[in-house]
């Protein structure tokens, strides 16, 4: 009995989800090419905002991205992106998010009038998952 204890508590910490192993990705489904900004919260950025916006991760038809590796539940539960592709398509929600044209890194109160512009951020809700990946189709 206590070689299969010690076995079950080996067995459990070998697969057991870590940091290393969690990730938010997104799949581009889609034949045309998509960016996609994403935004997760972020406790203290330095602009007074407890979340922290980046993009742009350029996905090709078929591409996989990993946009956060992490421990997703110890973040948060809930996490917002915008994407858009080249025949137009967008996957937006009524968050609107400033953000540039160019690849960045922000805090979520950060802004570059008259070059960034207003886009709107869809939920995404994870429950007690630790790996996620949102599927871009049309």
């Amino acid at each position: 009995m206590r070689r299969f204890l010690i076995l079950l508590a080996t067995l459990s910490i070998v697969y057991a989800p870590n940091a290393a192993q969690a990730w938010f990705k997104f799949r581009n489904k889609t034949s045309a090419t998509v960016w996609v900004s994403f935004l997760w919260y972020s406790p203290g950025c330095s602009d007074g905002g407890d979340w922290t916006k980046k993009g742009w991760w350029k996905l090709e038809p078929g591409q996989i991205k990993t946009v956060f590796g992490g421990d997703l539940q110890s973040v948060n539960t809930y996490y917002y992106y915008y994407a858009e592709s080249s025949d137009g398509t967008k996957w937006s929600g009524p968050f609107n998010i400033c953000v540039p044209p160019s690849a960045y890194e922000w805090c979520i109160n950060t802004c570059c009038s008259p070059t960034c512009r207003t886009v709107g951020f869809r939920e995404k809700y994870i429950g007690s998952y630790n790996n996620y990946t949102v599927n871009l189709v049309k």
